[in-house]
């Protein structure tokens, strides 16, 4: 009779919950993502996040130029009041949201590509093609 009474408390330990990560890129890979002006990793980084909403996402590397973007993180349809207590409190299973981000980071304006290095890697790639 004891275990009848306790049925429910242990449903919802149970439940489910919902893992929300944010996926940032770069092109190229290796720049750092401050996140509201915390370091949070180097691209490609998958960073967990608890609440929706707009947050400032910086990106940095050298010889490129810093990107700072303010960015909006939506809530899914099941992420909506009410429907988000379903979702975080009554489903029994793990729900995961991930948003993504992708961006093209610019060299400096005062970088230059060296001319001499970039016709070398040429020479070597078409003695590559040529003899194949």
């Amino acid at each position: 009779m004891e275990v009848k009474r306790f049925w429910p408390v242990a449903l919802l330990l149970l439940s489910g919950c919902v893992e929300r990560l944010l996926n940032v890129k770069s092109d190229p890979p290796g720049a750092q993502v401050f996140i509201d002006g915390e370091l949070k990793g180097t691209t490609p980084v998958e960073i967990p996040y608890t609440f929706y909403g707009g947050r400032d996402i910086t990106l940095e590397m050298a010889g490129y130029t810093s990107l700072t973007k303010r960015v909006y993180l939506q809530p899914p349809w099941w992420q909506v009041f009410p429907i988000d207590f379903v979702s975080d409190l009554l489903i029994p299973f793990k729900l995961t949201d991930r948003q993504e981000m992708r961006v093209m980071m610019q060299k400096e304006p005062g970088e230059k590509a060296d001319i001499n290095a970039l016709k070398g890697r040429a020479d070597e790639l078409r003695k590559k093609v040529t003899k194949e």
